[in-house]
């Protein structure tokens, strides 16, 4: 059998298109309108309310606008559903951008870190490819976010507000791509053109001053961290309180409970060469050097459910990360695994499991929010209430609602106090993990 593409081949094909009316109206559909909105299954969406049993929120959303800040976001909105009621407000908002702007100096530390211990090897290396193309994304994890809030602490969002490049990031990731690329280069410079001890004092001074020029760069595009600040609120009974001058630091001690390092991140993950029940984490993690390692344990999906339920039911919002464009309607605010007919759309048999997406590079994490309600009928969820990061000119004012067939497909972590897993899952979280390389699906 030939391998080249006959010319005939694309003739037979347009010939059968052009006989079959379905595919020319689908055609005409598709091009003028769009496969998202041709396929969209309007009896889900018409069956699909946002009504709840159990509900959390009674604030507004937040907006990380064109940015990969989502699970700074998802993070920091567990943070403040617990500080709105414990302190009776209205609303309240924590400064995303002071945790951005030191998320991002720590990245570029760790990347010169590794540069630095990588300087010698073939630049061909798919590790030393990685370092130089992958050196100032947004993205991150929820162990990533609690050893931020440790070492730098927190600021209400008065104190450190988004500015354009916060919300726009490409600029600010452009600029701090080429400083570190030049620092990397440099860096493997030294490695062949000096030994011994100057070698190692001029390593040094390339790292300090790419790290320099890094802060700058930040501080240009972010503003400038705040150092303290006055902390003072009025409550819903209109009581006036006036806490005094904290530091970020004082602030996080406060209202960043301690109980938070030990929640746990239980996965899904459907495929057979990765066996349910035991712990992984992702090769070179964590991206602050000295934090924590990026880690979960995989168990059932109803095991994630159970454990997000019991944490809703109890007044706490749930950090979970899922596939987020697939099977949605943005517009709607809804997710269900069969919202989207593509089958029928194109004709075509588009199924696969949800392990062999992920086998495929079809899905994996690519967002984080969090769960604000569950709607259960005889104890099984029905559907799921979700706040997201995209502002209030989507869904419900922000709000999502996500049908319990989306939960099965699409959702790959959540994060929970360890009294909402199993004391098997407890147990595997203490055991030695098994490593993940950085490029698995669910790195």
């Amino acid at each position: 059998m030939t391998s080249i593409l006959e010319l005939s081949f694309a003739a037979e094909c347009g010939q059968r298109f052009d006989d079959d009316p379905t595919a020319r109206i689908v055609q005409n559909a598709v091009t003028g309108t769009g496969a998202d909105t041709v396929s969209l299954d309007r009896r889900i969406v018409n069956q699909t309310d946002d009504s709840v049993c159990e509900r959390l929120d009674a604030w507004t959303v937040t907006n990380q606008k064109h940015s990969g800040r989502c699970w700074e976001f998802a993070g920091l909105n567990v943070l403040r559903a617990r500080m709105i009621k414990d302190l009776n407000l209205e609303n309240f908002e924590f400064s995303q951008n002071f945790i951005a702007f030191h998320d991002k100096l720590e990245k570029a530390n760790h990347t010169l870190v590794r540069a630095i211990a990588t300087a010698d090897h073939d630049p061909a290396e798919e590790e030393v490819r990685d370092i130089l193309e992958d050196v100032s994304g947004d993205g991150g994890y929820w162990p990533q976010f609690l050893d931020l809030v440790r070492k730098y602490g927190l600021v209400p969002v008065w104190a450190m507000p988004d500015t354009e490049s916060a919300g726009n990031t490409d600029q600010l990731n452009r600029a701090l791509a080429q400083v570190l690329r030049r620092a990397v280069l440099r860096i493997r410079v030294e490695i062949t053109d000096s030994d011994g001890r100057e070698r190692a004092e001029r390593i040094q001074q390339e790292h300090r001053q790419a790290l320099a020029d890094v802060y700058r760069v930040l501080a240009i595009h972010l503003g400038t961290p705040p150092t303290s600040f006055t902390w003072q609120y009025r409550d819903k009974d209109k009581k006036f309180h006036s806490e005094g001058r904290l530091t970020p630091l004082e602030f996080a001690a406060r209202y960043a409970p301690e109980s938070l390092d030990g929640y746990l991140t239980v996965g899904h993950d459907p495929r057979t060469e990765n066996p349910v029940g035991r712990k992984y984490v992702i090769d070179h993690t964590p991206l602050m050097e000295g934090g924590t390692p990026y880690a979960h344990v995989t168990a059932d999906i109803k095991d994630l459910k159970a454990a997000a339920i019991a944490a809703i039911r109890d007044g706490e919002p749930v950090w979970f990360t899922c596939d987020v464009k697939q099977q949605f309607d943005r517009t709607g605010g809804i997710w269900d695994a069969n919202l989207h007919d593509y089958n029928g759309l194109y004709g075509i048999d588009m199924s696969m499991t949800k392990a062999d997406r992920m086998r495929g590079r079809e899905t994996g994490p690519t967002h984080a929010m969090t769960l604000v309600g569950v709607d259960l009928v005889d104890g099984e969820p029905r559907r799921w209430r979700v706040e997201n990061s995209w502002g209030d000119e989507v869904g419900k004012k922000g709000f999502f609602t996500m049908n319990d067939s989306w939960f099965d497909e699409y959702v790959f972590q959540v994060v929970v106090a360890p009294e909402r897993v199993s004391e098997e899952i407890r147990q595997q979280w203490q055991t030695e993990p098994i490593v993940l390389p950085e490029w698995d699906a669910l790195a």
